[in-house]
């Protein structure tokens, strides 16, 4: 019945490459700059009517110069658009897109794969292709690149000196200028990214822990980050802790040194040096959140700390959430502007998930869920909590009157993880509405199998799991056999 396949994949995969943002003026149709953009810092961004995309995983490990990440030639791991009508993408009767293009050709689809889209621009990591003196790959650092959504203009704008594994980098747009604000090994970094000429500031050095603000994409009101304003001392600031020194002339005093530097400057802020150990583990909610160990003590006390203009720590400022060590945790977003509390999301070693709350000081416990096998968290967006549980992927609104665990259809696909084992640092991304993630498959005659981009829309009246992607030449999965009672007219597409 599909006896034209190869014929079919072929010319699909010839208009794929013709389809291409490589022209002096690019793809055309592009969202204009005002569009709203949707679900930014992820392996998915919706920008007006098209679906911005990471074609699929390719590891950094393993490159080689010349032959991989060439600009142009890029298939798997680099970012394709494709048009959205009411979220639904257009497939033909086989299960391949109806038409992608791809917008950066070069990989991003790596184990630590994110891309922003800000006005007219596409900010992503790519790993570095350059080498040393000795001829040694430096393919462990990663590239931070701009370039424009119609896939033109692109511009390296910072490498990084740490492996691509261990960055921590985050993006945001304040008083019209967008920022890439990094700890890249001990270095505060920040990058005017808008710029013509992109202005980089080594805010800091010898940090050891940093309060970045990242997107939480789910939580409209939360003006703190949704804000293109400054805040003083909110969003124009980045928190910090570094060791203490003999320069700083405290006489011996016990503790580290907490900073805050405001952004594209160098000029350090004392917030504390009082004799306390600070280890900021985020920031989000116009809040802090950090470990504090208090001097000649060994218990560590996760706070929430209310940001301000004032510079100096104010105690009062200071919420106390919990002295207990979990297997994992996470910061609740607040839900509103004027929300006083401190919420945390934990799971301990019995499987227990549990929601902590702190109003007026005040600490409530409450066990929400207990699985029935390991509970392995993939990530908390909003108030929604993904974890594995045994080999599937349950989600639960754990600030729900009566929470509910529901789970995420894959269609029993293997998923891509970093650790078989443990299910931890899974690539995966959720819009508010669809769930993204890797997916395996086989090429048609054997071989290593392809991880690419699936989606699964939590809204639909039927879940299922949906190919999100353009195969590379050689990728494409074999043509399950013909049944010979099949029924044309209820056949289904063998990609999904």
């Amino acid at each position: 019945m599909k006896k034209f396949l190869l014929l079919i994949v072929a010319l699909f995969i010839s208009t794929t490459f013709i389809l291409t943002g490589c022209g002096d003026k690019g793809l055309k149709d592009s969202p204009s700059a005002e569009s709203a953009t949707i679900s930014n810092g992820g392996l998915a961004v919706t920008k007006g009517d098209y679906l911005y995309y990471v074609n699929g995983f390719k590891s950094y490990e393993g490159l080689v110069k010349d032959k991989d990440n060439v600009w142009g030639n890029q298939v798997i791991g680099s970012i394709y658009r494709v048009k959205l009508s009411n979220n639904a993408i257009a497939h033909n009767s086989d299960g391949f897109l109806e038409k992608s293009e791809v917008v950066i050709p070069q990989i991003v689809g790596t184990e630590n794969a994110c891309f922003y889209i800000f006005g007219s621009y596409i900010y992503y990591a790519t790993p570095n292709m350059q080498v040393d003196e000795y001829g040694n790959l430096l393919n462990v650092r990663s590239n931070i690149c701009r370039a424009n959504i119609n896939g033109t203009d692109n511009k390296v704008l910072y490498t990084t000196d740490q492996t691509l594994l261990s960055l921590n980098w985050t993006m945001f747009e304040l008083d019209g200028k967008v920022y890439v604000v990094m700890l890249d090994g001990t270095k505060l970094i920040s990058i005017n990214a808008d710029a013509k000429k992109p202005e980089t500031t080594v805010m800091a050095n010898n940090v050891t822990s940093a309060g970045l603000i990242k997107t939480d994409k789910h939580i409209p009101t939360d003006n703190y980050y949704n804000s293109t304003s400054t805040i003083d001392g909110v969003n124009n600031y980045v928190y910090y802790t570094r060791d203490i020194t003999a320069d700083d002339n405290l006489g011996g005093l016990g503790g580290n040194y907490f900073a805050r530097v405001k952004l594209g400057t160098s000029k350090e802020e004392k917030v504390a040096t009082n004799g306390n150990t600070y280890a900021i583990t985020e920031a989000k909610n116009g809040c802090l959140y950090y470990n504090r160990t208090r001097s000649g003590s060994s218990i560590a006390t996760l706070c929430k700390y209310t940001l301000a203009s004032e510079r100096s720590h104010n105690a009062t400022r200071e919420t106390e959430i919990s002295n207990v060590s979990y297997t994992y945790s996470y910061m609740l977003n607040a839900n509103s502007e004027n929300y006083v509390g401190a919420d945390m999301v934990a799971v301990d070693s019995s499987n227990n998930i549990i929601l902590i709350s702190v109003v007026n000081n005040t600490k409530t416990t409450k066990t929400i869920y207990t699985g029935s096998t390991a509970v392995v968290p993939v990530g908390l967006y909003g108030s929604t909590l993904f974890f594995f549980e045994g080999t599937v992927i349950n989600y639960i609104d754990v600030t729900a009157i009566t929470p509910q665990v529901k789970t995420v259809e894959t269609n029993e696909k293997t998923l891509k993880v970093n650790s078989s084992e443990t299910k931890t640092n899974i690539v995966f991304d959720y819009d508010g509405r669809n769930v993204y993630y890797f997916a395996q498959y086989t090429p048609n005659g054997g071989g290593e199998a392809n991880y690419y981009l699936n989606r699964t829309d939590l809204q639909a009246s039927e879940q299922k799991s949906e190919f999100v992607g353009v195969f590379a030449d050689g990728h494409v999965p074999a043509e399950p056999e013909e049944d010979g009672d099949t029924d044309p007219e209820n056949d289904v597409p063998w990609i999904s």
